[in-house]
């Protein structure tokens, strides 16, 4: 008798034991999450942020997800999966550092714009109350601007917003 088929069977049941393994699917947010014992916030952040392998039957803006148990695992496991999940994070940091730029140059033109009606309101409480807001949304941007790497353009612009600003503030009575 042949080895070979002496050893099928036995080889046959353990194929079909890794395809059933393959095949587990998990359905849910919270099937998923129980399998990785995370929250179901922190396995959806992980899909978004350093891509948990996800899956949407009905597409990409469907609510049901499922996931296999195999990727997960391999997932979990991969080195690949780290080095992905910190370019995916050098990304979002991109992304966010972009989106601070933009608010710091929206907020300074909207803090000119508060500076520019108290200078020609006639109430003093008027005055008095977008001077402070005007006041506050410098603030802000200076503390912001820490944290946010500006290129060349960016510096320039806000920095003559963040002048003009200043002075007019001075002229409503700020010190600094």
């Amino acid at each position: 008798m042949r080895r070979d088929a002496v050893e099928s069977p036995d080889r046959a049941l353990l194929m079909s034991q890794q395809e059933t393994a393959r095949l587990e699917i998990l359905s849910g947010w919270k099937q998923i999450a129980n399998y990785l014992g995370k929250g179901v916030r922190t396995v959806q952040r992980y899909e978004r942020e350093i891509g948990l392998p996800i899956h949407r039957p009905a597409g990409k803006s469907s609510a049901s997800v499922v996931a296999t148990k195999t990727e997960l695992d391999e997932w979990v496991t991969s080195p690949r999966g780290h080095i992905d999940s910190v370019a995916k994070r050098r990304a979002l940091e991109s992304r966010t550092n972009k989106l601070r730029a933009n608010f710091l140059q929206i907020d300074s033109e909207i803090a000119l714009t508060f500076a520019s009606m108290a200078l020609g309101a006639s109430n003093q409480e008027k005055r008095r109350r977008t001077t402070q807001t005007a006041r506050k949304a410098y603030d802000t941007i200076m503390w912001l601007r820490k944290d946010t790497d500006l290129d060349e353009a960016e510096r320039e612009r806000l920095d003559a917003n963040l002048r003009r600003l200043k002075s007019e503030l001075q002229s409503l009575g700020q010190k600094f």
